[in-house]
């Protein structure tokens, strides 16, 4: 035997063998790869990863799930990748859905036929533009999804965004699962209030999460003013932005809603001020921001006092955040020899990173960081209710510092005062849960169905700025945070509060305020020399290796 085998142990020293081998190896894991789905996003923010949420909501579906996907092929080249990428997701949600999902691809590009079925079903063409160095030319195309379940249909004109596509789809599911259900959420009206119409200062209105973000989600939303009108007996979360009067009826309207086991959300503004630049526009954006001196919000008073009943306190400051604040304004050198721009610190971002986010409660786990800009302090009153627990979600830096009326919140006066921490962290954000006792001494007297319903767990949700969705952060220089942070974290507190949990994990995918820090110009300096120069010094090990062994 050792004699018949001597030849192939004769082959297999020689150094061709051993190549052969190692090129038929690659070939035959490659051909393995390629049928296992081994996927994985290692990014931070971890956009292009299936979410586990998104995995159970596919795996429990009642009815069959038909996409319809319209992905023209003749597009310019910029826009291929991309295209692709999207139908390679949701060729993985296919297989995750497995029988309980049809998907088919149409090509409008090369059949007519399939650009009629298109527009039958009310997509709408993209116009796409290709530049060059000596022309520019614009084209349409087809890059959208149409989903059927049962008798419902959600038509997807622009599923081009990989990292939006999970969301959009998971977001249509629900729709189609509501059924022109009530959305159980109300917006509070009143003179002090955030305002909801298109018009007014960006800084003090909400138009764009009020008007467009919440019925885009949940549908239809109630706006009341609960000193004419009451709540519906459907609603489930009750959101108050801003900081007006409240009147005695408003009070307890609001005081049963939440011992009758209601939820509540307040963004609360017990500081007024008003933003002055030259151009008529937000100072922010250009870096000469001139503020007015930030004072007391009288119209508050009613609102602290009320509020403070259930335990929390907001308190008449401004929290100043040197560590963990948002960088903006205009480029300047922060650092000899390093360009940047200055943290302004009343827009505070508390993160997981630096635990000024809660890990541990379901409102922030999933989020990685989060936009508070202008917040006052709040405080905690574990014995206004006995039976409460109080959970802290945000809080500042322990370098932080609560500043009084009158405050400047001018850049260039906040820069001249340095900033001395007096006491934090300071609470942004509080929630609370659990059986509240009624504001009114007088409650039980109302009857005997809402003295029993007030052994239910009530909830409530406080921050000391009604900023976090205001129109201003939809500026571009702010619209990514905006868009990826702040608004899913108030769209996963209603959920959570009103008890879904699909859409939690994919909303907080991209949370993070990622803030790119300028590097010291030594170690900028030291990276570019160890790059220039590794080449050349292996390059010359190598030299002096085989010179060596030459020469010995």
């Amino acid at each position: 035997m050792r004699e018949l085998l001597r030849p192939l142990l004769e082959i297999s020293k020689s150094p061709w063998f051993g190549l052969a081998n190692g090129i038929l190896l690659f070939v035959l894991l490659n051909g393995i790869f390629s049928t296992i789905p081994c996927k994985a996003d290692l990014s931070r923010s971890g956009r292009f990863q299936i979410t586990t949420s998104t995995i159970k909501v596919l795996k429990e579906l009642d009815d069959p799930l038909y996409i319809d996907a319209f992905y023209s092929s003749e597009i310019p080249g910029e826009y291929k990748a991309r295209a692709e990428l999207s139908k390679e997701l949701l060729k993985e949600i296919s297989k995750i859905g497995k029988e309980n999902i049809s998907l088919r691809f149409y090509n409008p590009s090369t059949l007519e036929e399939d650009v009629r079925k298109a527009m039958e079903l009310g997509l709408e063409p993209q116009i796409l533009q290709q530049t060059s160095r000596d022309s520019a030319s614009v084209k349409q195309a087809f890059m959208g999804i149409v989903l059927t379940l049962g008798h419902k249909t959600e038509v997807l004109s622009f599923a081009f965004f990989t990292e939006d596509l999970e969301y959009q789809i998971l977001n249509s599911i629900r729709k189609m699962q509501r059924q022109d259900k009530d959305s159980g959420i109300v917006l509070l009206k009143s003179p002090g209030n955030l305002s909801f119409q298109e018009q007014g200062s960006p800084k003090d209105r909400i138009e764009i999460f009020a008007r467009r973000v919440l019925r885009g989600e949940y549908g239809p939303i109630l706006e009341l003013d609960l000193e004419t009108e009451d709540l519906p007996p459907e609603t489930e979360v009750v959101l108050w932005i801003g900081g007006g009067t409240l009147s005695k009826n408003t009070e307890r309207k609001i005081d049963q809603f939440i011992i009758q086991g209601g939820s509540f959300i307040l963004l609360a503004k017990t500081m007024e001020f008003k933003t002055n630049s030259e151009r008529g526009s937000f100072g922010l954006l250009s870096g000469d921001l001139g503020a007015g001196l930030a004072q007391k919000n009288p119209d508050s008073e009613e609102m602290v006092r009320f509020l403070e009943h259930y335990g929390i306190r907001i308190n008449y400051d401004i929290v100043l955040e040197p560590d963990h604040s948002l960088p903006m304004g205009s480029v300047i050198e922060i650092e000899p020899g390093v360009l940047g721009k200055y943290p302004y610190p009343p827009w505070i971002v508390p993160d997981q990173k630096s635990k000024t986010l809660d890990p541990n409660s379901p409102f922030t786990k999933n989020q990685e960081s989060l936009l508070v800009p202008w917040s006052s302090s709040l405080n905690i009153l574990p014995e206004k209710q006995k039976e409460v627990q109080f959970t802290v979600i945000a809080k500042s830096g322990t370098d932080a510092e609560s500043r009084t009326e009158p405050i400047s919140l001018g850049e260039k006066q906040i820069l001249s005062t340095p900033i001395q921490a007096n006491g934090g962290p300071f609470l942004l954000g509080v929630y609370a849960e659990g059986k509240f006792s009624s504001y009114f001494p007088d409650n039980k007297q109302e009857g005997p169905q809402s003295q029993k319903k007030s052994v239910k767990t009530g909830r409530i949700l406080v921050f000391g700025s009604p900023y976090l969705v205001s129109d201003l952060l939809a500026f571009p220089e702010f619209s990514e945070i905006l868009k990826n942070s702040n608004i899913p974290f108030l769209l996963n507190a209603i959920d959570i509060l009103k008890g879904e949990t699909d859409l939690l994990e994919v909303r907080s995918k991209q949370s993070a305020v990622l803030k790119l820090k300028p590097l010291p110009f030594f170690l900028e300096t030291s990276i570019s020399l160890f790059h220039l120069f590794l080449v050349p010094a292996l390059l010359a090990l190598y030299a002096f290796r085989r010179l060596k062994r030459r020469n010995g």
